[in-house]
């Protein structure tokens, strides 16, 4: 086993060319069997794997069918009933590998060599900071990597794997962030078809998983919190811009915190380039003598 040091990402210790991943599931053993037997059917001969699942404690729809075998290449682990975002986080503290999947119990695996096709991506990317995703045969298909690769890089220059919080739009959130900075990379040549309810009766039912998370959204609205923190994606991409080799392209409704910074290095930089055009002109217009005195001649 290839166990190196990451010089770049600083994680101590990854395997170089595994591709971890990771998979919360309920109630469907029939579901993550396939998902299983897909990705290791249409992986590379040579391609390194490790599958991570997470099961709840009080989920006891799986039996012996499913084991810790496939050579090695599962890992299952139970704890208390957790977020969906939780328990990714958890598999996350068990995953060796260089790059990492965020997968459904209701996806299937349909490119052969589909690992070349990702490690390829991430080797021709010099700083590493790119989400990779396929085309999932859904709903978003080409615009929201729902499923999507990321290097280990990225996670360590954010400080987290998945964003917490119930009913956690992480999905949304990543594609956002590398949409804006250029590094939302669409593959189409890589298949992974994400067999939802949406998709219609004759490819998934609607069960009691889909249920309990449909009722939760709809009662606890969590799109409201990914509005609400908006500003926090932000700080994500000053975060990942300040890690890439090539800079990002400009936000116009961050334009003058942009500029500001080029002009005046001398700047509390990650504050500016925080901060809303508007309300860069608030700060200016309600205290323009000390503002200008404090920030513009500073240093």
């Amino acid at each position: 086993m290839n166990i190196v040091d990451c010089e770049q990402c600083q994680r101590p210790k990854f395997e170089r060319d595994l591709i971890s991943i990771l998979c919360p599931t309920r109630g469907r053993p029939k579901n993550i069997i396939r998902l299983i037997d897909s990705i290791m059917a249409q992986k590379s001969n040579e391609g390194k794997v490790e599958i991570l699942i997470f099961i709840d404690d009080d989920d006891d729809s799986y039996t012996n069918e499913l084991k810790e075998d496939y050579s090695g290449s599962l890992k299952i682990i139970r704890g208390p009933r957790q977020w969906i975002s939780n328990a990714h986080n958890i598999l996350y503290s068990f995953a060796k590998g260089e790059i990492l999947m965020t997968a459904g119990d209701d996806m299937i695996f349909e490119t052969k060599d589909w690992d070349k096709i990702v490690l390829g991506k991430f080797q021709a990317s010099q700083d590493k900071i790119l989400l990779v995703f396929g085309d999932d045969r859904a709903t978003h298909s080409g615009k929201i990597a729902i499923h999507g690769f990321f290097h280990q890089h990225w996670i360590h220059v954010l400080g987290t794997w998945v964003q917490p919080g119930r009913g956690s739009a992480w999905d949304f959130w990543s594609s956002e962030n590398a949409r804006l900075l250029g590094r939302l990379e669409f593959t189409p040549e890589l298949v992974i078809s994400h067999i939802h309810f949406r998709q219609g009766k004759k490819l998934a039912n609607f069960d009691k998983t889909y249920e309990r998370v449909y009722l939760s959204n709809k009662s606890f609205r969590p799109e409201i919190t990914f509005k609400n923190l908006e500003r926090e994606r932000r700080i994500d991409r000053i975060l990942l811009r300040q890690a890439m080799i090539s800079k990002p392209p400009l936000e116009r409704n961050y334009w003058f915190g942009e500029s500001l910074v080029v002009f005046r290095p001398n700047l509390d930089q990650n504050k500016f380039l925080s901060m809303k055009n508007y309300e860069i002109i608030l700060l200016f217009a309600v205290y323009p003598f000390r503002t200008i005195t404090r920030y513009l001649r500073s240093g």
